[in-house]
């Protein structure tokens, strides 16, 4: 996408993650402890009279952390957002900003302001008008880079691959007469389908892009040669910023979401790309970043979602949906003989685990590693989720669909229609295939973002991400300013408005079964400098307050509990909600704290 645009529950472990600090000040409230419904008497009394103090109207649960654990490093990588400008990264505090999305597959950087907004646009070019010569070459790039630089952020740079981009910047640089959908490729090297030529519409929008140009490079190009070469933009980026290892562009993406090529940019692209096409693509490019900077770090496949984790858009034929229905119901034992032809050619399994296979076995061959970070976009499926939606049905399913990410146990409740799972699936799958990549979603979205339900699925998500060992993620595009889905990012990348950041070792959480992931999830830190252990807590509950007790064993030195959050009742602010109490004794320390229907809360233990 990008356009512009298990355990049981008793036994479920939660942890999480981290940002850099930066700095900026946030007006806060001050003295809110009483108003937001403090648990008292803790001081005084320990263990079981805070349990029995509670009010039978209130749900009350156990959160024990494992302070004491090696734990697990949280990423502040994926604290991302995408095209966000200077408000965007001010907002959210972000540690990563993606340059992706649709029309970045046909950015040309040697005009330096070009882009085709493909099917999110009619198709039309679009930029600093018809000037062949441009601003200059890689001119909003590098103005991205260089923001990105000034604030301390991580650059995660799109390269186009797909073999074309807009040849200006002119609006009135349109395709016609697209067809609605792309197809199987005809044979031959033209690049058409059954019933549509794309050559007309390459000559009125495009120019030919390339990975390599083969020659020795120019800085500033030849913009007369008919040709735009990646590397040669490496090269340039290298020449102005440095390389990565020496503070340059450190993070690369070998395009965006190439098995949707076919439909979103078919003007020019109107082929489904198959097994061995999407492998090319990748080792075309990414090898072509490797040699003008080996320290680079290369991300793919870049793939849209939940069906091209397992075919290949080849796969995908016009009839598709239908007759997989019928295939499925009346032949289940014959199905896989019946479709799916361009896995059936490969072997028969899923086609990331054989595209992470093939990279491996390219890379041993060569001797040197070209796939990095492996890279997948997910948006949650379920009706209404990724929307601006906000009834009572669809808010719950929102927060019940993060558990997507990670819980064996959650069926999905969309057309997939089983448990999806996908951290741990990837993280499998790496291990098997190739391991030692990383992981990135380097574009994902719960929806509703300036509102507090969905606020909490960004909070949410962003702990699962810690948790489960994510290291790179991208928000599209980024929470408005001021919105509470920006104040989500906060709560992990400044909820102090003094650069107070979430921890940076995700420390194990046992919740107790009273209450279901649905409704309350716990995440918790351990900043590795100072040693304060950090919670997120979130009540999903839109109708009661919940009253959590934070148990620490093992630790038995003294602590200053700070809270702070934010929630239906003032969703435009983090609020600092003072100090809570926390008694310690031989079995461990132990704090108390009521959070408010609808609302996140950040609490810092720091021991004396």
């Amino acid at each position: 996408m990008g356009h512009i645009r298990s355990l049981p529950p008793h036994q479920t472990i939660y942890a999480c993650g981290m940002s850099q600090p930066g700095r900026h000040t946030r007006r806060r409230g001050a003295g809110l402890g009483l108003a937001w419904g403090l648990a008292a008497g803790l001081a005084g009394r320990a263990g079981e009279g805070v349990a029995r103090g509670a009010s039978a109207s209130i749900p009350a649960l156990t959160a024990r952390i494992d302070a004491m654990a090696p734990g697990r490093p949280i990423s502040p990588l994926i604290y991302g957002v995408a095209v966000a400008g200077p408000d965007g990264l001010l907002a959210t505090r972000a540690r990563l900003h993606r340059w992706g999305g649709n029309p970045n597959t046909r950015y040309n950087w040697e005009h330096g302001s070009a882009w085709n907004a493909a099917r999110d646009w009619e198709f039309r070019n679009y930029g600093a008008g018809a000037d062949a010569s441009g601003p200059g070459p890689s001119s909003s790039a590098d103005g991205y880079v260089a923001l990105n630089l000034a604030t301390g952020v991580e650059t995660f740079l799109t390269i186009p691959a797909m073999g074309w981009v807009a040849k200006d910047g002119d609006t009135e640089a349109r395709s016609m007469d697209v067809p609605p959908r792309g197809g199987l490729p005809l044979s031959g090297v033209g690049g058409g389908i059954p019933g549509y030529d794309p050559s007309l519409n390459r000559s009125r929008t495009s120019i030919r892009s390339l990975a390599r140009k083969g020659a020795p490079f120019a800085d500033p190009p030849d913009l007369s040669d008919g040709v735009v070469y990646q590397d040669e933009w490496i090269h340039h980026l290298v020449r102005r910023f440095g390389p990565a290892a020496g503070g340059g562009v450190r993070y690369y993406a070998i395009d965006n979401e190439p098995d949707l090529w076919a439909e979103t940019h078919t003007d020019v692209h109107p082929a489904r790309l198959g097994y061995d096409d999407l492998l090319a693509v990748f080792l075309s490019y990414a090898t072509a970043i490797k040699d003008i900077d080996p320290t680079a770090q290369v991300a793919g496949p870049a793939l849209s979602g939940w069906l091209a984790l397992f075919n290949s858009p080849r796969d995908r034929t016009d009839e598709r949906s239908s007759l997989v229905r019928a295939a499925r119901r009346l032949l289940p034992a014959q199905y896989k003989y019946l479709v799916d032809p361009d896995r059936r050619a490969h072997g028969g399994g899923p086609f990331l685990p054989w595209w992470l296979n093939e990279v491996r076995r390219h890379d041993a061959r060569t001797g040197r590693r070209t796939l990095d970070l492996l890279d997948v976009h997910y948006y949650p499926q379920a009706p209404g989720v990724f929307s601006k939606a906000t009834d009572a049905a669809t808010n719950a399913r929102r927060l019940r669909s993060t558990r997507a990410l990670w819980d064996a146990a959650y069926v999905d409740e969309s057309w997939i229609g089983e448990p999806v799972r996908l951290i741990p699936r990837l993280r499998e799958w790496i291990d098997r295939y190739y391991p030692g990549t990383r992981l990135a979603i380097g574009e994902w979205n719960w929806g509703a973002d300036e509102t507090v339900n969905g606020a909490l699925a960004i909070a949410d998500v962003l702990g699962i991400f810690g948790r489960e060992g994510v290291d790179l993620a991208a928000y599209w595009t980024h929470p408005p300013r001021g919105s509470p889905g920006a104040l989500a990012f906060s709560l992990y990348t400044d909820y102090d408005g003094q650069g107070g950041t979430f921890g940076d070792v995700a420390l194990p959480v046992m919740l107790d079964r009273s209450v279901a992931p649905d409704q309350c999830a716990v995440y918790a830190s351990r900043d590795g400098v100072g040693g304060a252990i950090l919670v997120v807590a979130l009540n999903k509950r839109p109708d009661t307050a919940m009253e959590v007790t934070l148990r620490l064993p093992g630790v038995t030195s003294e602590c200053r509990v700070s809270a702070y959050g934010f929630g239906e009742g003032q969703p435009m602010a983090i609020l600092d909600r003072g100090e809570l109490p926390c008694a310690v004794d031989d079995a461990g320390a132990r704090t108390v704290v009521r959070l408010p229907a609808y609302s996140a809360t950040l609490l810092r233990l720091a021991r004396h």
